[in-house]
């Protein structure tokens, strides 16, 4: 913008609209139409947030509290090319449950996921001779950055991310923490030639912090977040979609991780006694910072 001077009453209806959190439906109907969901994006090994139609990037390491996670694991089919030009990256085919494709699915490949010929190990062979699947497989989770909890965003976890993510759950079990009261710290696996995702224990949630975290585990955002709910519609004189509403098509995950091998789900395994590490410690700069949230 050229003239960066706001004229006092222009400045007096800002002033107000940011007190009430009203924004301008002219401004929503393009910024937010589409219902875009706010999600992290890992491309290039770089975690960023998007929100809004506006990108921050933050960094290699990103300590987030896990607040919902999808049960089941989700699907999506290409059938052409990943194309960072093209106007339109969603998958040809999608299913949010892994039970059938979504009511959403441009083409849908199958009536159900168990019997779709692309959701067979062995369907794809990657340039190094590993078996994978032509579809792919990924867990949605639902974070809030650690620093600054007020916005729930979307985590698409790959295939290659999974194992990773069972045992760091698993890890938490053993000393019967829940996932929603540890401080998560995101970073990549430096030993992988894409970005893959590691998780670790880096803190605990602090007490004031706990109510807020519980509300957040079943709320609207969450569900939606996770893909178990649809989003809201941006006109709110638009009806509200049924409860058994699916998702609208997601845009592709899949050029941030360019996986090339899938992984088979390990044999779970359940020590008898929890191994001896003492718990990790929360950073004097993080509980700085959650605490000047939560005074």
């Amino acid at each position: 913008m050229n003239n960066v001077t706001v004229p006092a009453h222009i400045a007096a209806r800002i002033a107000e609209r940011n007190k009430t959190g009203v924004k301008s439906a002219l401004t929503d109907s393009i910024v937010t139409s589409g219902a875009s969901i706010p999600k992290i994006s890992i491309r290039a090994a770089k975690f960023r947030l998007v929100a809004g139609g506006v990108e921050t990037t933050v960094g290699d390491k990103l300590d987030v509290i896990i607040v919902g996670v999808n049960p089941r694991v989700s699907k999506s089919y290409f059938d052409k090319a990943f194309d960072p030009n093209a106007e339109d990256k969603r998958p040809a085919c999608f299913s949010n449950d892994g039970i059938r494709p979504d009511n959403d699915a441009q083409t849908p490949q199958s009536d159900s996921c168990a019997s779709c010929p692309h959701n067979v190990l062995g369907s794809k062979i990657n340039a190094s001779g590993a078996k994978s699947k032509k579809c792919a497989d990924q867990r949605h989770l639902a974070v809030v950055p650690a620093a600054d909890p007020k916005k729930v965003y979307s985590l698409s976890v790959t295939v290659s991310a999974m194992r990773a993510l069972r045992e760091y759950f698993g890890d938490l079990a053993n000393y019967s923490i829940a996932p929603e009261e540890a401080i998560t710290e995101l970073s990549f696996d430096e030993q992988a030639s894409y970005p893959r995702l590691l998780f670790r224990q880096n803190g605990y949630v602090p007490e004031k912090a706990l109510p807020l975290v519980d509300t957040l585990l079943n709320c609207d955002d969450t569900k939606i977040a996770i893909r178990t709910m649809a989003p809201r519609p941006v006109d709110p004189a638009l009806s509200a979609p049924p409860a058994h509403a699916q998702m609208a098509a997601p845009q592709s995950s899949f050029e941030d991780d360019e996986a090339s091998a899938y992984e088979e789900a390990p044999q779970a395994s359940s020590p008898a006694e929890p191994p001896a590490v003492a718990p990790v410690k929360q950073s004097d700069e993080l509980e700085a910072k959650l605490d000047s949230l939560f005074d």
